[in-house]
């Protein structure tokens, strides 16, 4: 695919049907691990913390910034959904292949968001399994799907 053939808001509903994608199968993933399965957090305390990233710990004084939370993993989803849209109209490759394009830009999303924990004073020095379910969260479950998804509607006639 060319980039000459796709406009601009067809680029944009790719990428933005993309990180709706993402964001959807990695909290599937992330909530049956935390919530369901392992009981290490609730659904309101999943989103606290991802709210916690903004605001600090005051998100956990307060269930209602759980929505904040959610709001926020939603607009950083598409973010990055948009992100990979733009640099697959740029890079053939991307378009090309999505399942390694998926994995590797995952990888990206992870490293990032590990910085931006870091930066926001609540990033923790992660135990193998969960550096390993990190790893499986954002390039299988996010990733990948904002890969496939992205691709697709890109294909689109």
């Amino acid at each position: 695919m060319h980039e000459g053939t796709l406009t601009r808001p067809r680029i944009a509903r790719a990428g933005i049907l993309g990180g709706l994608a993402g964001a959807v199968t990695i909290d599937l993933y992330m909530l049956g691990i935390f919530v369901f399965l392992a009981h290490t957090a609730t659904l309101t305390s999943f989103y606290q913390y991802v709210a916690s990233g903004a605001i600090g710990k005051a998100a956990y004084g307060n269930p209602s910034f759980a929505w904040l939370g959610l709001g926020l993993h939603v607009a950083v989803s598409l973010g990055w959904g948009l992100g990979f849209a733009y640099i697959a109209t740029r890079t053939p490759q991307v378009l090309a292949r999505p399942l390694v394009s998926g994995i590797v830009f995952g990888l990206i999303v992870m490293l990032s968001m590990a910085l931006v924990e870091f930066a926001a004073a609540i990033w923790a020095f992660p135990t193998l399994a969960t550096f390993e379910n990190g790893v499986i969260a954002h390039t299988l479950f996010f990733g990948v799907p904002v890969a496939f998804v992205t691709v697709r509607e890109m294909k689109r006639v």
